[in-house]
């Protein structure tokens, strides 16, 4: 009896000291709380007894009772025998393990939480620079797409012009809308000049004129592709293949040669020859254009350059263009207050083929293509600016006004009619 005692007493005293030394290392770890089991330890703790342990009962046992055995614990619920348990057995390491992990688990099989002590000195905290890393990813990402939207607009830009351009007519064309505006912008600055005075027709021209020039300056770079658009839908079909493929287009030129023959020249002068502007120039293309098949008549490579690929019939035919329109309204004007005309008719009618001579003569020695500006001067970009006919001819007719005036002795001034040819 007081064996059996004994070895009660035994056994219980080893479990709980086992139960509350695992108790007290977790406690002191920081690394799981949980509260002990002191009864019903087989079927509500379940908390398996490692070998090393079990071996110490059992030298508990000798020691206690004198008697020597081992001991054998298995749950309520197996109703297997000895004979049924599997002949290989689990090493200590791998008992200890399962002990570990099932002392995570309460009784339900929820993990439980673990709670630090608040003696336990904390970790110092790890700065991890992942979160940097990312942003900074993502900031490449954005600059990339940034640059990706850039290049397609900057492609728009140059499909809204480039692809317009093709559907242009080069310079070889006949393109008679054309030659109507260029004949009407010509008329409406001889009647702004005739009408308005000096101190008011000239600055409006120089603003005129500096604006087209920034635009042109500005229409190819980046983010003023609209001013192509504008272009195109105002002009359309008058433009020229080489204007929209990096060239400056004619208004610009056009505006600088009537500015300039305004402020060079007397009115009426200034008014003929933005008159033969009008009219000799688009004309001279035209019958140039009809007798390109005529060999003889075309002038190859000029002389130094002058009059090259241009031909001597569309000269002619300009010249000869012009001689009705300056014939009437040279008819109707005022020679010194009167109406009475020094030479009589035959004057008029050698100063007006005189006139139409000079404005053909004028379109016919700039040359086809036109001399251009060099791309750089001395390592400096240049503007793509060119010799053009629309300051050639107004200009060089101006002067040739001057002159045939002076020859014929109209020295006292000839005033032109009120509407021209009225």
């Amino acid at each position: 009896m007081s064996r059996t005692i004994s070895f009660s007493a035994a056994i219980v005293w080893l479990l709980i000291r086992h139960v509350h030394a695992g108790a007290q290392q977790n406690s002191n770890a920081g690394s799981i709380s949980r509260e002990p089991c002191f009864s019903k330890i087989s079927s509500s703790c379940s908390e398996p007894i490692s070998t090393r342990t079990l071996a110490t009962a059992s030298l508990g046992l000798d020691l206690v009772g004198g008697g020597s055995g081992s001991i054998s614990l298995k749950s309520e619920d197996d109703g297997q025998s000895d004979d049924d348990q599997p002949d290989d057995e689990q090493s200590d390491d791998e008992v200890n393990s399962t002990a570990m992990r099932d002392h995570t688990k309460l009784n339900g099989g929820a993990t439980t939480k673990a709670a630090v002590s608040p003696n336990h000195s904390s970790a110092p905290l790890r700065i991890s620079s992942f979160k940097g890393k990312q942003i900074v990813r993502e900031k490449k990402i954005d600059m990339r797409l940034q640059k990706k939207l850039e290049r397609r607009r900057r492609k728009e830009e140059d499909k809204s012009h480039r692809v317009f351009a093709k559907k242009l007519k080069n310079r070889n064309h006949l393109n008679l809308s054309r030659k109507i505006v260029h004949a009407g912008f010509g008329l409406m600055f001889a009647s702004l000049n005739h009408f308005l005075p000096r101190e008011k027709f000239l600055p409006g021209m120089i603003i005129v004129s500096t604006g087209t020039l920034i635009m042109e300056l500005l229409r190819y770079r980046e983010g003023f592709g609209w001013m192509n658009d504008v272009l195109i839908y105002i002009l359309g079909g008058s433009l020229r293949k080489h204007e929209m493929e990096g060239k400056f287009t004619g208004s610009f030129y056009y505006f600088l040669g009537v500015t300039i023959t305004a402020a060079s020249f007397p009115t009426t002068c200034a008014t003929l020859g933005i008159c033969q502007l009008a009219l000799a120039d688009p004309s001279a293309s035209f019958f140039g254009r009809q007798t390109k098949d005529v060999y003889w008549s075309r002038i190859e490579n000029g002389f130094f350059g002058i009059g090259r690929n241009k031909g001597f019939l569309g000269f002619l035919g300009g010249a000869l263009f012009c001689l009705p329109f300056n014939y009437r309204v040279l008819s109707v004007a005022k020679f010194g207050g009167t109406k009475i005309i020094p030479g009589g008719q035959l004057n008029v009618a050698i100063a007006s083929l005189a006139l139409g001579v000079a404005g053909a003569f004028a379109d016919l020695c700039v040359p086809t293509p036109a001399l251009t500006m060099p791309k750089k001067i001395l390592n400096v970009p240049m503007p793509p600016f060119h010799v053009d006919d629309n300051v050639v001819v107004p200009i060089f007719s101006g002067y040739a006004c001057t002159k045939i005036f002076q020859y014929m002795g109209w020295t006292e001034g000839v005033d032109l009619a009120r509407f021209f040819l009225l």
